[in-house]
């Protein structure tokens, strides 16, 4: 066993709950550009003690994102990151790391089967996940299947409506994913100033809150520890980083590692 990993989850886990205090949680996109990259990408963050990381199992039409992560899809997709792939391989960091699955509905969930996918996930240790593309009529079946099986992360949206709000906060029970913005992913719009909105979700739930859309720098995620979140989620920037390795030449697991260094620093401060 490394003992690395060893120490790291001495540190980690030395506590049931989700998060404890700032957590920095990056979107990574399994296998992009490959499944040893993800791996060592995962490894590395253990080491950092990053606190979380949204882990994407890799899915077609992602018409709801933007250019950088459509090719972050591409690439994973021709390297063979399929559901089982990407489990196995995050099955060797998730008592050491808290990891959160993200499927995508039609591309994952549906073929595969709700309680397939989330027994799967569960089974290898993951502690949530995150459903994408979710068509309405099919809410209330996947929070089903994954009731009592793995925590759910319940997405809401800034412009949202107090009663859209209320059904995500009473299905949830993994975290509150705040979007900060509507459109598409790695859009150039800047996160707004969600205090008041954290503020208003913590008066109705006790789950650790969100802010994901819009963050790429260290000061981005400082702005949105400052409004109050627990946990800020950076995506787009990290399959960036990671395509600049790629066309440069360079090991994009370690240009991935030094990004996710500098948004890490923001939980300490």
């Amino acid at each position: 066993m490394n003992t690395m990993l060893d120490f790291a989850a001495t540190l980690q886990f030395e506590s049931d709950k989700l998060v404890d205090g700032r957590s920095l949680c990056p979107l990574l996109m399994a296998g992009d550009p490959t499944l040893e990259d993800t791996r060592k990408i995962l490894q590395n963050c253990v080491e950092l003690g990053v606190g979380m990381v949204e882990l994407c199992v890799p899915f077609e039409n992602a018409f709801t994102d933007g250019e950088t992560l459509i090719k972050a899809h591409k690439r994973a997709l021709a390297h063979g990151a399929t559901l089982e792939a990407v489990i196995d391989m995050a099955s060797e960091f998730t008592d050491y790391l808290k990891i959160v699955l993200l499927a995508d509905s039609s591309y994952t969930l549906r073929p595969h089967g709700f309680e397939t996918v989330c027994k799967l996930a569960r089974d290898a240790g993951f502690a949530g996940i995150l459903p994408h593309g979710l068509p309405p009529t099919l809410v209330h079946n996947f929070h089903n299947a994954a009731r009592g099986c793995l925590p759910t992360v319940g997405t809401i949206y800034a412009n949202a409506t107090p009663q859209t709000r209320q059904k995500v906060l009473d299905q949830a029970s993994s975290f509150i994913y705040l979007v900060s913005t509507y459109g598409r992913s790695g859009g150039s719009t800047q996160a707004p100033d969600l205090s008041c909105q954290i503020a208003a979700l913590r008066s109705k739930t006790d789950l650790p809150i969100a802010i994901g859309f819009g963050l790429k720098t260290p000061a981005d995620v400082r702005k949105a520890f400052q409004s109050g979140c627990d946990i800020a989620i950076v995506g787009s920037a990290v399959s960036g980083v990671i395509e600049q390795a790629v066309m440069n030449g360079k090991d994009p697991a370690a240009a991935a590692t030094r990004f996710i260094a500098s948004l890490n620093r923001e939980t300490q401060r």
